[in-house]
């Protein structure tokens, strides 16, 4: 099994500034947030999953199979549930009121971390990808 728990440096975004954008995000969010270099740190205890990211800089913790509040920055609260399938952590967050919000996907491999997010909005299904490399 792949090791999950490291330091990932984000390399490459697909679609992620126009996806922030079309779900709300101001624009100098989307542009911060669609920077490259971040350093994102996964660590793994138990059933908790621990994500420091540097820039923006917050920490998220999820348990495995329990849904938990997620507060994603600047003030957005997220009632998410993670998965796991072998090198695979699925994330699903709804709002606090049941609408759903996102689904994540982390596929951790060997010198590489991909991520997922895919959200729907007006009836659209919207999605982006960072590729992060392991360091």
């Amino acid at each position: 099994m792949v090791q999950i728990t490291g330091k990932y440096q984000l390399v490459e975004n697909k679609n992620f500034y126009e996806f922030m954008l079309a779900v709300g995000a101001p624009e100098e969010r989307a542009k911060a947030a669609n920077k490259t270099g971040s350093i994102l740190e996964v660590s793994v205890e138990g059933k908790k999953i621990i994500c420091k990211n540097e820039s923006p800089q917050y920490v998220t913790e999820l348990v495995l199979d329990e849904e938990v509040e997620e507060k994603m920055p600047p003030d957005l609260v997220l009632l998410s549930t993670a998965k796991l399938d072998g090198n695979t952590i699925t994330v699903k967050s709804k709002l606090k009121d049941g609408t759903p919000a996102s689904v994540r996907t982390w596929v951790f491999g060997d010198s590489q971390l991909d991520s997922t997010i895919t959200a729907e909005k007006d009836g659209k299904t919207l999605s982006a990808s960072r590729i992060y490399k392991r360091i």
